[in-house]
């Protein structure tokens, strides 16, 4: 069966694919501490300004959501689980085509796909930098001039992050 990769930016286009991206989301943030930063579908409509999907048919198997934040935020992605590697190679595909024009934060298993698969470390943003660039409070982690830790969801999180955000 033929995939499809295509970029959703209206609210029309989002809320045609609305209930896959949000099952995808669901079922990839189920296990991350903090999870999902999005309360509900309408939620996540109101905070995302694109989408860009892979679709195989009429099931998308693979999601980067972004929000207009310096330039483009990559603020979720999400794989079907269904569809293993086809959708493994999709969501690769899509952050390593995202990374040279849009940015993101990242931890846990997000962290070590984008670094192992998707040429992170190409795309390290310094530490001393995270707390201008996200507008919010940072603990720099001194180890390695990289992570940081902020708190989501009321949790610590170490994080870190890459691509390319738009200069002021």
């Amino acid at each position: 069966m033929q995939t499809q990769t295509i970029t959703v930016t209206t609210a029309s286009q989002m809320q045609d694919y609305a209930d896959q991206v949000w099952a995808l989301l669901v079922a990839s943030y189920a296990h991350v501490k903090g999870g999902l930063h999005y309360t509900n579908k309408p939620h996540m409509l109101a905070q995302t300004q694109r989408w860009q999907l892979v679709v195989r048919g009429k099931r998308v198997i693979a999601a980067i959501l972004f929000k207009a934040k310096r330039g483009w935020k990559l603020v979720a992605m999400a794989a079907c689980r269904r569809a293993k590697s086809a959708a493994r190679a999709a969501l690769k595909r899509l952050i390593c085509g995202a990374l040279p024009n849009s940015w993101m934060e990242l931890s846990e298993r997000a962290e070590h796909f984008v670094m192992l698969h998707c040429h992170g470390h190409q795309y390290l943003i310094h530490a001393s930098l995270v707390s201008e660039l996200l507008n919010k409070p940072v603990r720099v982690d001194e180890a390695d001039s990289y992570h940081y830790v902020r708190d989501i969801a009321g949790i610590p999180k170490a994080k870190i992050i890459v691509g390319t955000p738009a200069r002021r």
